[in-house]
């Protein structure tokens, strides 16, 4: 679910100090993004943004969905947000409060 390895090289890249916080503010982002899409109707850059988010962070099988779903949207169909919110709430627990500040 998680790749471990981009968790690895996200922390590499912009150090420890700024590795919770930049984390977080992606995981804020993605759950304001969810909330809105929830609220409404999810276009295929609203998944595209999630895909990207989620590959940002590690997040792999949710990335992997999102692209399906944008694929899908972009197809003219009218994918559900359900699994993909399932999945983000999954990796949050695999990530064990990695990006979690103070």
């Amino acid at each position: 679910m998680i790749d471990w390895d981009r968790v690895a090289e996200l922390k590499d890249e912009i150090g420890e100090d700024g590795f919770a916080e930049v984390g977080g503010l992606f995981i804020t982002e993605i759950e304001a993004r969810l909330d809105d899409m929830a609220s409404g109707t999810p276009v295929a850059a609203d998944f595209h943004f999630l895909r990207g988010s989620a590959a940002n962070l590690g997040l792999a099988t949710m990335a992997e969905a999102c692209a399906a779903a944008e694929a899908a949207a972009k197809a003219g169909g009218a994918p559900d947000l359900e699994p993909i919110a399932g999945l983000f709430a999954a990796s949050r627990v695999e990530l064990g409060g990695l990006f979690e500040s103070g």
